[in-house]
């Protein structure tokens, strides 16, 4: 269980982590450059945090749903904090695979094709998605950690 919620727990605090990286501190020192090498830059950045996302995307319900069977005994031995965290987990999820499909790959090929500013509106788009994931995974945050105090 310890093991379980340690994975938990850290998977989350890359991807909400990445994301504020990425939206409060990376995206405003990046607006200065050249769009051709702001692009390359997040086509960089952005390749390397999908291989974790993906990495996280499969920890979190995993080790989830491990504590919430094998440690609380199901469902319904679980509070609404932790269902209204699965159900804004899955949200976040479906909103990822979106973004990972219908702009990340284009973006990619964008970038390969050298195509700079359709390469920027992409990028654009996956940090719409990004800033609505990052308001999520707060919300998330916030209901595990107080949600049982309500």
């Amino acid at each position: 269980m310890a093991i379980a919620l340690l994975l938990h727990l850290l998977a989350a605090t890359l991807w909400v982590g990445g994301m504020f990286f990425a939206l409060w501190i990376l995206r405003p020192a990046a607006l200065p450059l050249p769009l051709a090498e702001r692009v390359g830059l997040w086509t960089r950045v952005l390749e390397r945090f999908m291989v974790i996302v993906w990495g996280v995307v499969i920890t979190l319900p995993a080790t989830g749903y491990w504590m919430i069977f094998m440690g609380f005994g199901g469902m319904q031995g679980v509070g609404g904090h932790i269902r209204l965290m699965e159900g804004m987990g899955w949200i976040m999820i479906a909103i990822f695979l979106i973004l990972y499909f219908r702009s990340f790959r284009p973006m990619q090929r964008m970038a390969r094709e050298l195509l700079i500013p359709e390469t920027g509106l992409y990028i654009e788009k996956i940090r719409q998605y990004v800033r609505i994931n990052l308001i999520l995974g707060l919300v998330t945050i916030s209901t595990a950690g107080a949600g049982r105090y309500w």
